[in-house]
């Protein structure tokens, strides 16, 4: 069988205790590869990503996954997820989890599965995303934990611990939107319009979403739900449903003033007009391969408020 010509796109400041250069190369290599290896830190990543390649690999956390799914100027080449962040909200919403010497040498025989692009456009232009857009208290949440330039574990504890005291304390934030055409508007507590499960610290807020689907989950709570997504948050959000509306769509307008807004991992400041956003799936799908491995358990505890 002839060796896979295989990008390795690597962030190795990516969560504690990564692998090294070395042991990628030689992972891939003993599995059947022929291994290209970039420092996500050190490269032009369109230039890269637009050279003859069989398989790219995105090593890292969320950012790096993101940036590589969202730059990639051929989308039919398969991409594998190593995850190597804090929340690795992308692979835990695939099912993705593991050690590298586990995935690297399931990768050749891994399945292939359709992954939608996202992108919201608003007074900032165009900006794709993986994971969600979000308004109101989980958005505001992990903007003011970002702003402390907190990270790593601790990050999701603070986070988590922050949408609770926003939840006890905070007034819903009012917004109007369509859904596909459809009207819905009203005081809400947490909106994140999403194309995988996981957000933010790890919260499975989307069960069921299927990023190849070809619709975003839009999540919703009004102000009614605060003590059940208390109660649903301090319990900790593993295999039981959130609290939550849950309405899918292809295109979704939203007009809001007030709060910022979060677009995947960037956050924008509150505006100082009442602008409009519109968040919608590209034509043109990714693919993503999903190794099957078996995994111990993984301990639910961790990152708990």
């Amino acid at each position: 069988m002839p060796r896979m010509r295989a990008l390795l796109l690597h962030s190795p400041s990516a969560g504690e205790g990564g692998p090294s250069k070395d042991l990628l190369l030689d992972l891939f290599r003993k599995s059947g590869f022929d291994p290209c290896y970039c420092s996500v830190k050190d490269i032009a990543i369109v230039e890269t990503l637009g050279q003859p390649h069989d398989l790219i690999v995105a090593i890292g956390g969320d950012g790096t996954v993101t940036r590589v799914l969202t730059h990639m100027p051929d989308r039919s080449i398969p991409v594998a997820i190593l995850p190597q962040g804090t929340a690795n909200n992308i692979a835990r919403s695939l099912g993705i989890s593991g050690d590298p010497e586990a995935l690297v040498p399931a990768l050749r025989d891994a399945a292939r599965r359709p992954f939608d692009i996202a992108a919201a456009t608003g007074p900032w232009g165009k900006h794709r995303f993986i994971e969600a857009v979000g308004l109101g208290l989980l958005a505001r949440g992990m903007a003011e934990i970002d702003a402390a330039d907190i990270s790593g574990q601790e990050q999701l504890v603070c986070s988590r611990r922050k949408f609770a005291r926003l939840l006890t304390e905070a007034e819903p934030e009012h917004l109007e939107m369509t859904l596909d055409g459809k009207e819905l508007a009203g005081d809400f507590l947490v909106l994140e319009i999403m194309n995988i499960s996981h957000v933010g610290p790890g919260l499975n807020l989307a069960p069921n979403a299927d990023p190849g689907d070809g619709l975003l989950d839009v999540v919703h709570a009004h102000a009614d739900r605060r003590e059940a997504l208390l109660e649903w948050l301090n319990e900790g959000d593993y295999g039981e449903e959130p609290p939550v509306d849950i309405t899918r769509a292809k295109v979704v307008e939203v007009t809001w003033a007030g709060t910022s807004l979060r677009l995947g991992d960037n956050f924008s400041p509150a505006p100082g007009a009442v602008p409009k956003l519109t968040v919608g799936l590209e034509p043109e799908q990714a693919c993503v391969l999903i190794p099957s491995i078996d995994t111990p358990s993984a301990n639910h505890e961790e990152g708990r408020p």
